[in-house]
């Protein structure tokens, strides 16, 4: 087993690794840095009750878990905010209740459409429609290229499209 200085040496030494990783799965390098330091720590506890035998391994699976468990929690939170947010206000009046009906049952079909994408593609297709992110802004959070944000984003697109045959992409 390696001693204490030892797993701080190798956390130190590639930070940056677990950070870029964490960065690509959770698309924010601010939150990526707090999930690397949470991976930290639980690897520094365990390593004082002499669970460890390969901290690097051990450390890499735990900031995977810690950015899936990011992700999942973002996305639970996604239909809550498109519930009060999109769905609350449908307009002052003007639009018959049929038509008001008929926008929050499209909604409901694009947010299911988007629950079952691809985190990145949700996320690239999100920062890009409702954030106003350019292409290139995406392709540096998401650590890809500008030309495979673009493909995401139409991938989205087809995909709502194909749920609601009245949409163009």
């Amino acid at each position: 087993m390696a001693s204490t200085d030892h797993l701080l040496e190798a956390y130190l030494e590639n930070r940056p690794r677990f950070i870029s990783l964490a960065t690509s799965m959770v698309g924010c390098r601010a939150q990526a840095e707090d999930i690397v330091q949470d991976a930290f720590v639980q690897v520094a506890s365990a390593r004082r009750r002499g669970t460890v035998f390969n901290p690097m391994a051990y450390l890499t699976t735990i900031v995977r878990h810690l950015a899936l468990d990011h992700l999942r929690a973002a996305r639970r939170q996604v239909p809550t905010q498109i519930d009060h947010s999109l769905l609350a206000d449908t307009g002052a009046g003007s639009v018959s209740p049929e038509a008001q009906f008929g926008h929050r049952q499209d909604l409901h079909t694009v947010a299911g459409v988007l629950d079952n994408l691809p985190p990145r593609t949700r996320r690239a297709f999100e920062m890009y429609r409702v954030s106003g992110y350019t292409l290139h802004e995406i392709a540096t959070v998401l650590g890809v290229s500008t030309t495979r944000v673009h493909k995401m984003i139409q991938n989205a697109l087809v995909a709502c499209a194909t749920a609601l045959p009245d949409m163009e992409p």
